[in-house]
């Protein structure tokens, strides 16, 4: 119909004042301003909803060139995204009062001081490997009694040559300072990585474990010989006062 009424019809809208034809675009354009897209989005991720209504001010403010707020828009998406994958969280785990492994910071949880279970999530690539090696050096200083690593790898689901390189590199620096180090949890595609790259042969397949859980079982009772403390946050839910 829209066709057609720009084909056939058009010279019996040409008198029409114009403040009519500006109502007709209004009453069409209202029906697209939908505020509760704009609340779902801030309460699914803020940013997402700050996004979206920077976007429809920026196409507002440079009307009629629409195609400068949308870009904005775009830019803006990329940003948060690279932001995202350059820095992804990396969580500290400890017993939870339900018996799981839980990120200690955000539960107030107590952490072991001989073991830390350190949880990536996210890809292994380039942009973030560093990050990577940074969390795992920060713990070793924080802990100076600390005994075993292990990387819970069930967040990590790609790893190109540089990750690759950057775990090796880590693998190196804590055994050198005399820390055992596990993965557990590695996916196929990740498992395949380590092992084109003879990576699993430096760590030692005795070393990766299917789930977290079980490669706390494995290596507590080493990382704790001759070890002064009470009670492990591992074992027993400890939160911090």
């Amino acid at each position: 119909m829209v066709v057609i009424v720009l084909m056939f019809f058009t010279p019996l809208l040409y008198h029409l004042p114009q403040a009519v034809l500006a109502s007709v675009i209004m009453m069409a354009v209202i029906g697209l301003v939908n505020a509760s897209g704009f609340i779902h989005a801030w309460k699914a991720q803020w940013y997402d909803g700050a996004i979206s209504v920077i976007s429809f001010v920026c196409t507002l403010a440079f009307a009629p060139h629409l195609d400068k707020g949308i870009m904005v828009g775009v830019v803006l998406s990329l940003g948060v995204f690279l932001y995202k994958n350059m820095r992804p969280r990396v969580a500290s785990l400890s017993r939870a009062e339900d018996e799981h492994l839980r990120d200690a910071t955000a539960h107030g949880l107590g952490e072991c001081a001989h073991m830390a279970v350190v949880r990536f999530d996210g890809p292994l690539f380039f942009a973030n490997a560093s990050f990577l090696e940074d969390q795992i050096t920060d713990r070793m200083m924080e802990k100076p009694n600390l005994k075993h690593i292990i990387i819970s790898a069930e967040g990590i689901n790609d790893m190109d040559a540089s990750g690759e390189e950057a775990l090796s590199l880590i693998v190196d620096r804590v055994r050198a300072a005399g820390i055992d180090v596990s993965l557990s949890g590695v996916n196929e595609s990740v498992m395949a990585v380590l092992k084109r790259t003879h990576l699993l042969e430096k760590i030692g397949e005795d070393n990766v474990f299917p789930n977290t859980e079980l490669a706390v079982c494995a290596t507590h009772e080493t990382a704790h010989k001759d070890g002064s403390e009470a009670a492990c946050p591992l074992t027993t839910v400890c939160r911090l006062t």
